[in-house]
């Protein structure tokens, strides 16, 4: 078909060139590692938060970047397995309510260190997130971090197309 706008577009060829070398530029590989760099600080504030909350220290030390394989993303938070012992951190993060706790076994017996009994009434717990207030005070952050990485990469591609 011929061109009846009567006007050509100068460097489209040379814009599909760039576009071409991003897909190795912004790669699965590439695109881990912005996202990687852009969660440290969150890593670190949650990190920070939840010393003040975690008695035993586990849900602290496992606190870090899940990466999710199958659509190139990633999670920070509380990691469980291999070693990670997070498994009480939504506990600490969103409070319990007061509920009963009851021998699983019938018959059975509840000890602690003041003695036993067939169920007791836990009283429940406040609530001492840690999560939210580190994505409040990171998350403009962490867009900015990520929007300067593609930036950068963005930039170096058409630099070396327009020297």
């Amino acid at each position: 078909m011929a061109n009846t706008s009567g006007f050509k577009i100068k460097g489209i060829e040379e814009l599909n060139q760039v576009l071409a070398g991003f897909d190795d530029k912004l790669g699965a590989q590439v695109l881990d590692k912005i996202l990687r760099k852009a969660a440290g600080p969150l890593v670190r504030e949650s990190k920070r938060l939840s010393s003040n909350a975690d008695v035993t220290g586990e849900t602290t030390k496992s606190i870090g970047i899940i990466a999710n394989r199958r659509n190139n993303s990633i999670t920070v938070g509380p990691r469980r397995g291999n070693g990670f012992k997070g498994y009480h951190a939504h506990l600490l993060e969103y409070g319990t309510a007061p509920h009963l706790i009851k021998a699983k076994a019938a018959g059975g017996l509840l000890h602690w260190a003041g003695g036993a009994a067939t169920q007791v009434q836990h009283p429940g717990s406040a609530a001492q997130p840690f999560m939210r207030p580190a994505f409040d005070a990171t998350g403009t952050s962490m867009v900015e971090s990520i929007k300067d990485q593609c930036r950068e990469i963005i930039e170096s591609g058409f630099k070396s197309v327009y020297r």
